[in-house]
């Protein structure tokens, strides 16, 4: 019984682990594969999936070129998200800035800087 145990938590632990594998940085997923043109290619059409940077998400790819690069060809839209999820996620902006303040809380004059009129505030025209 205690061995059962030992395999099942030792079953479960490389499970955890081999998951936490698949979200991490993979630099392959970034490689470009250079192929020779498609009309020199010769062999029978084939489809993988591959990721693609300027989408951030995997696509198809058909070819009638030979298997040639194993890293980041992959064989199912599933596998290839698994292995490239760490740089799926879209860079965001960096935040935008009003304006240059050289002074502490924004008094630099500069028209963004002004801090908005509180409406419920009384007016000093009243």
């Amino acid at each position: 019984m205690k061995l059962l145990l030992l395999a099942a938590i030792v079953a479960l632990g490389w499970l955890l682990i081999e998951a936490a594998k698949s979200r991490t940085k993979n630099s392959s997923c970034l490689v470009k594969n250079k192929y020779p043109p498609e009309s020199s290619c010769r062999s029978t059409r084939r489809e993988f999936f591959a990721f693609h940077r300027v989408l951030f998400d995997c696509i198809k790819v058909t070819t009638n070129c030979r298997r040639i690069y194993r890293r980041n060809e992959f064989h199912s839209l599933e596998s290839c998200r698994d292995a490239c999820h760490y740089h799926m996620a879209e860079p965001s902006p960096p935040p935008a800035r009003n304006g240059t303040t050289s002074a502490p809380g924004g008094a630099s004059g500069a028209p963004g800087d002004a801090e908005p009129a509180d409406p419920a505030a009384p007016s000093a025209a009243e």
